[in-house]
């Protein structure tokens, strides 16, 4: 009866012995693959701007300035807004807009065409929702979809402008964070 006792402790401890390895095992493999997963409560970047998200209100736009000394222009949208970008006319656009644009809660653009030429908000007015404009004439929407010339425009229908770069943004616990775009290399 003892044998049978102590060959029953001894593939119990066995077993055990099996389990534990397996999971120290498991274990070693899995960390370095959850260590790479962002996970949401990750730091934020050092180059990041935060604004009180509540301080926007619905269809207004603001310039802000970024840790980094560029400019962005921050609009928070709202249902009519995004109703009003869905319904504008393919035939009004240069460039054909990204699927689920209208659908967003902020756009986030460079102040800035690929010229550097400064670009300011405008305000609604009547039918016009809105949007931003150049010196020299041009004129995006408030999601930075560049507008083709209207009759009467100061360029007539010279002008030809592309789309605002968008800007990288996330809302975390009530604040927009904003980063701005990699710097681009240098050239060769």
């Amino acid at each position: 009866m003892d044998t049978a006792d102590a060959r029953a402790r001894r593939l119990l401890l066995l077993r055990a012995s099996i389990k534990l390895l397996l999971a120290v095992g498991l274990a070693f493999l899995l960390v370095p693959f959850l260590g790479s997963i962002p996970w949401p409560s990750s730091a934020l970047p050092a180059d990041a701007t935060l604004l009180d998200a509540g301080s926007f209100r619905p269809g207004s736009t603001r310039t802000v300035s970024l840790r980094d000394g560029s400019a962005v222009l921050v609009t928070r949208s709202a249902p009519e807004l995004a109703e009003q970008l869905r319904d504008t006319p393919a035939t009004r656009l240069w460039f054909p807009s990204a699927p689920g644009l209208a659908d967003q809660d902020w756009f986030v653009l460079r102040a800035q065409t690929a010229l550097d030429e400064p670009v300011q908000p405008l305000p609604a007015a009547g039918a016009w929702p809105g949007g931003f404009g150049a010196a020299s004439g041009a004129a995006w929407d408030v999601a930075g979809r560049a507008l083709k010339p209207w009759p009467g425009h100061p360029t007539g229908a010279r002008l030809k402008v592309q789309n605002l770069p968008p800007m990288p943004w996330r809302e975390v616990d009530g604040q927009l964070v904003l980063t701005p775009l990699p710097a681009p290399p240098p050239p060769p």
